[in-house]
This record gives C-alpha cells, sequence and structure tokens, in this order.
C-alpha cells in the first residue's frame, strides 16, 4: 500500500516541478507564477519527493533495492508530467 502512496506523491512532485517551470508556468498557470511563487511550488515538489522516497525506502527490509525501483519509477513520472504538459500546450493552441 505505501508503494501506492509513494507512486502518487512522486507524481504529483513531478507536476509540481512541471508548474514550477518556466514552461510550465507558461502552459498550465498561463504565465501567472511569480518567481516566489515558482520557488515555492520548488520546494514543495523536493519535499513530495522526499516523503515519497522515504516511503518507498520503508516499505521492506530491502532498503538499497527499494531506493533504485523509486528511481527507475521517477522516470515514468517524469515523462507523464512532461507529456500532460504537452498535451495541454497543443490543445490550448488548436
Amino acid at each position: 500500500m505505501n508503494w501506492i502512496i509513494s507512486l502518487f506523491l512522486g507524481q504529483g512532485a513531478m507536476l509540481l516541478l512541471v508548474m514550477a517551470s518556466v514552461r510550465g508556468n507558461r502552459v498550465l498557470c498561463r504565465d501567472s507564477l511569480t518567481d516566489l511563487q515558482r520557488n515555492i511550488l520548488k520546494c514543495c515538489a523536493a519535499v513530495g519527493l522526499t516523503a515519497s522516497l522515504v516511503l518507498q525506502a520503508t516499505t521492506s527490509d530491502f532498503i538499497i533495492l527499494n531506493t533504485l525501483e523509486w528511481m527507475l519509477l521517477a522516470g515514468p513520472e517524469i515523462m507523464i508530467a512532461t507529456l500532460l504538459c504537452s498535451w495541454r500546450e497543443q490543445r490550448s493552441r488548436s
């Protein structure tokens, strides 16, 4: 059960990171975030990723394997967040 929560925390943190980027701010927030708000989003994303890592690492006794699994799950999370941003950008252009 913890790995599902870890997955959702990681995905949410990746979406926050996308929103805090220059492109994500333009596409998802219509360029309405200030630099301070973007930095706050980045800090929240870092907390979410840390919580995701802690949950994933403590699911069983194999901490190293769980940490490697978390790192491997980060790749698809980044891809999903980037694809959502690209999809939203394409939709707003048409």
